[in-house]
């Protein structure tokens, strides 16, 4: 079993968030459900070794997931869930193009009245389901066998190296070349990041290049991205080159993909308090019809 701090992490802080977004847009409130609770709780504990984002599997509720570095309150979670707010179209009741919006949409879900949150990584059950198709995830990556652990970085931890060598090891554990620090991609990516300073949104820029996005509470490092998307490796079926359905892996294929060979990514402290990072990839992946490598 794992413990985490209370602070943030009650019952009524995961329903005040919750409802707190859903009445922005006319939706009633939840109610917390012991039963739904258990069920979350029992698959977070079986996630407490690794923090793999994978959905439980035969599930009978809508289901968010999330992990993060340091002491990552339930509040966080949701934060970044209804962070998802702005890519979510209704005329179409479609996410924007190439963005996500499911997590934000199962949290506002009408018919989803009751909830639960378990905190060993950030799950939240939901019932009535919403199942939720994850084309880009943009979560947090920390887990431990007994407690949250809080990471602490450092500049060393935030170098164009740092950054290579995160991407470079995943890229030669599949057979694929190391890239390079590019200054030009670099700069892309640092012009972007300070766009975003104001708010931290996981909105993608549109732009030439290949990007991947991640943002946390507290002292977010290179590693802590860049390994928050290679986590995604399980996700990633190489013989029909597509996701495991319902999960993510697309991060993980942008990391990996072989034309890709020039690398620059940024990290900024937001106003908020969270720091976002972005790494831009030149020439871009995750082309329709291509396999990584």
């Amino acid at each position: 079993m794992v413990h985490s701090s209370q602070a943030q992490n009650s019952p009524q802080d995961y329903l005040n968030a919750h409802n707190a977004a859903r009445a922005e847009v006319g939706v009633g409130t939840m109610t917390w459900d012991d039963t739904v609770a258990a069920f979350a709780q029992n698959y977070a504990n079986q996630r407490s070794g690794d923090c793999n984002l994978v959905h439980s599997t035969n599930r009978p509720y809508g289901e968010n997931i999330a992990v993060g570095s340091g002491d990552f309150t339930g509040s966080a979670a949701v934060d970044l869930w209804v962070g998802e707010k702005p890519n979510y179209d209704y005329n179409s009741n479609s996410c924007a193009a190439g963005q996500m919006c499911g997590h934000y949409t199962q949290v506002v879900w009408s018919d989803s009245i009751n909830m639960l949150y378990s905190h060993v990584f950030a799950g939240s059950a939901f019932d009535k389901q919403h199942l939720v198709d994850i084309g880009f995830l943009e979560n947090l990556n920390s887990c431990g066998s007994s407690g949250l652990a809080t990471v602490h970085s450092s500049q060393a931890q935030n170098s164009p190296q740092d950054f290579l060598d995160a991407h470079n090891a995943a890229r030669a554990a599949v057979g694929v070349g190391p890239m390079t620090w590019d200054d030009t991609v670099a700069a892309y990516a640092e012009s972007y990041a300070n766009q975003r300073i104001g708010d931290c949104a996981l909105v993608h820029s549109h732009g030439q290049y290949g990007q991947n996005l991640a943002y946390s509470s507290g002292d977010f490092n290179a590693m802590d991205a860049v390994n928050m998307w290679i986590a995604e490796k399980p996700n990633y079926d190489y013989g029909s080159n597509s996701c495991i359905w319902g999960e993510m892996c697309l991060h993980y294929t942008q990391v990996v993909w072989s034309d890709s060979i020039r690398l620059g990514c940024a990290r900024v402290q937001c106003y908020n308090g969270f720091t976002f990072v972005t790494c831009s990839y030149d020439p871009p992946g995750n082309l329709i019809g291509q396999r990584p490598y």
